[in-house]
């Protein structure tokens, strides 16, 4: 049955200035949800759902439940909404087959929460989230794989961050993320091997303490008339088998744009081993002698190196599970294993691939 309680009562503080401790970027002042619900059932639809929890706008929503919730349709968030998946007991919660969707849609605050839509997905211009024309979104400590159309799809997005969190293994177009008009925070995320937007942006952003791997093209702006600055600080490109061009980390940068970047690395020779060099020219964008964003430099402190570290060692929904250990695995490899799939069933895992919760 639904539970509605005060959110005071299950010790979750109402949120006052930043979504949460640590959160950082454009989205960081999304407001979410107070209204406490506890989602009690893995079931699509139906009272203390997922779906029944989202429903409404204003709720803090909470799990006594883990495991998969295997999505008939996609769900709708309502604007106002916090998702607290780092309540759900071991292992964990996740959502697969949909897609989860926040278009038009602000205030909202997703965490630890798995989205693995996959080959179950009947409709294939839907994404693994959507947040279209969306404003105030943060994503953290999300694990996202086996997205369709694009793993993140956030058109017409205004003040988003998506920091901690996987994004791996796209299927369909095979495509990262694709934001337009921002701005926008991609902070300590690991992206693996997609054939394209690893993001493509087309907005004003902050792009640091990243790593990618097995990158066919990676960080993308594409032929645009607008003109945007960009942050690029910190961040470790590693070849993988899919790689065909290493200097492809960059792609489609035009002299339409101006970016600031300092401290990247490249791994390019897909030894086995992190030994990458200075990558700091960015296509042809002019070069900016200090960021666009003057709170970039503040949350940029890790170097490439600390990142990898860090990035592998805390990335992703929490406890990690069978599909995110898959995915560490294959970029420890530092340029021997990883492929661009079209199922999550190559990976070869359990449930067809999605892993079990």
């Amino acid at each position: 049955m639904r539970v509605l309680i005060s959110a005071f009562a299950i010790g979750l503080p109402l949120v006052s200035g930043l979504a949460f401790t640590g959160a950082v970027g454009f989205g960081s002042f999304a407001t979410g949800g107070t209204e406490a619900y506890v989602v009690t059932s893995l079931a699509d639809s139906g009272t203390g759902t997922l779906r029944d929890a989202t429903s409404v706008s204003g709720r803090n929503i909470t799990f006594s439940v883990p495991g998969y919730i295997v999505l008939e349709s996609p769900i709708s968030l309502s604007s106002d909404t916090t998702i607290n998946g780092q309540t759900a007991p071991s292992p964990g919660i996740g959502v697969m087959g949909r897609e989860i969707s926040a278009s038009s849609k602000s205030n909202i605050i997703i965490r630890n929460l798995r989205m693995r839509q996959g080959s179950m997905e009947t409709d294939d211009t839907k994404s693994a989230f959507n947040m279209g024309d969306a404003t105030n979104i943060i994503l953290d400590h999300c694990s996202i794989e086996y997205g369709v159309y694009d793993s993140v799809d956030a058109v017409g997005a205004v003040n988003v961050t998506v920091s901690n969190s996987i994004i791996a293994f796209p299927i369909g177009q095979q495509f990262g993320a694709h934001l337009e008009t921002g701005p926008a925070t991609w902070y300590r995320n690991l992206w693996v091997s997609a054939h394209n937007r690893q993001p493509l942006t087309k907005a004003n952003t902050q792009y640091i303490n990243n790593v990618v791997y097995n990158y066919q093209a990676a960080y993308t702006v594409a032929d645009t008339s607008g003109d945007f600055s960009h942050d690029l600080i910190g961040n470790y490109f590693i070849t993988g088998p899919s790689t065909t061009s290493a200097s492809d980390a960059y792609y489609q940068i035009d002299d339409n744009q101006s970016a600031y970047a300092s401290g990247n690395l490249l791994d390019s020779n897909k030894n086995g081993v992190l030994d990458g060099s200075a990558a700091n020219t960015i296509g042809s964008a002019k070069v900016l002698s200090s960021p666009w964003n003057s709170g970039s430099a503040a949350i940029a402190s890790l170097t490439a190196q600390q990142a990898y570290t860090t990035v592998l060692a805390g990335v992703g929904a929490s406890p990690r599970d069978s599909v995110d250990a898959y995915v560490i695995s294959i970029v420890e490899s530092l340029g021997t294993e990883g492929a661009i799939i079209g199922s999550q069933a190559d990976t070869g895992l359990a449930n067809d691939g999605y892993g079990t919760l």
